[in-house]
């Protein structure tokens, strides 16, 4: 970004030399203000020298707006007063300078008059253009500093994110970093089914089956208690005895009221179940 603004500054600075001679050369050439054509390349080489002590007097302009960024008062009326006034200031310093170089080049007698016709000549001839050098430069640089504070908030925004991650997961329990799962007895053994793993499970009296891809187990446990427990991982009520697990979904068939399962199965679907389905499927779909 700053080399990208320094060669905004250059093409720029560049556009108004080539400007500016072209334009005088026009005025001498067409009105005869000279007893000979005006060379272009001795008028590039005077604009050149004159916006080289531009350049001169940009470099504190540009620390002395830095220093005013740095002291976080770009956001008030402040700043701008400053910076206006810094490049009024620096546009009178680059008018004296480029007048006495004048003076010295055309062997003129050096009097506070002949300074003074010199100083207001260029002052019509590069006063407004120097001013919106210096602005436009001043403009840039805000640019900079602006950008540069935005990338640093991101970086500290990223860097943020990572410890509360990092420490959200030194927070929660050993038991929540770990998948959930249900602990189910079969004769004298405890079988540990993760949830991702359960398809549907279907009320049988007192105690509920709950299927995964290749086998089913009974579970000594109310539908209705576990539909309050598997609520936040996507299981649903379709019907009045059986909860699905969303993301073994295949197919909605609303005109049969079925649902058709990853596996090909089918399971119906209720009324109620249907207006169930349709809303959980709305707040967790994009």
């Amino acid at each position: 970004m700053a080399k990208q603004n320094s060669f905004l500054i250059v093409l720029f600075i560049v556009g108004l030399i080539l400007f500016d001679a072209f334009q005088q050369q026009f005025y001498i050439n067409t009105f005869n203000l000279t007893p000979e054509p005006a060379l272009l390349s001795t008028l590039l080489r005077s604009q050149m020298v004159r916006w080289l002590m531009w350049g001169v007097i940009a470099i504190p302009f540009g620390w002395f707006v830095w220093r005013v960024l740095n002291n976080e008062i770009s956001r008030n009326l402040r700043f701008y007063s400053l910076i206006l006034t810094s490049a009024v200031i620096a546009v009178c310093i680059s008018l004296f300078s480029i007048s006495l170089i004048s003076i010295l080049s055309q062997e003129k007698e050096f009097t506070a008059v002949v300074l003074s016709e010199f100083f207001i000549f260029f002052s019509f001839q590069k006063g407004l253009t120097f001013f919106m050098a210096y602005v436009t430069t001043a403009i840039l640089l805000n640019n900079y500093f602006q950008l540069s504070k935005v990338k640093e908030q991101a970086v500290e925004i990223v860097t943020l994110r990572k410890n509360s991650e990092e420490l959200v997961k030194n927070i929660l329990p050993t038991d929540e970093k770990k998948e959930p799962y249900l602990n189910i007895k079969t004769g004298n053994k405890l079988s540990r089914i993760m949830l991702s793993q359960v398809v549907w499970i279907q009320a049988d009296d007192y105690c509920v089956r709950v299927h995964t891809a290749d086998r089913s187990y009974t579970l000594r446990k109310s539908l209705k208690a576990l539909e309050a427990q598997l609520k936040p991982y996507r299981f649903t009520r379709i019907h009045r005895g059986a909860l699905l697990n969303l993301h073994f979904v295949d197919q909605i068939n609303f005109e049969s009221s079925t649902i058709r399962l990853q596996n090909d199965s089918e399971l119906p679907l209720s009324r109620s179940g249907l207006k169930t389905l349709k809303k959980q499927i709305k707040e967790t779909s994009l």
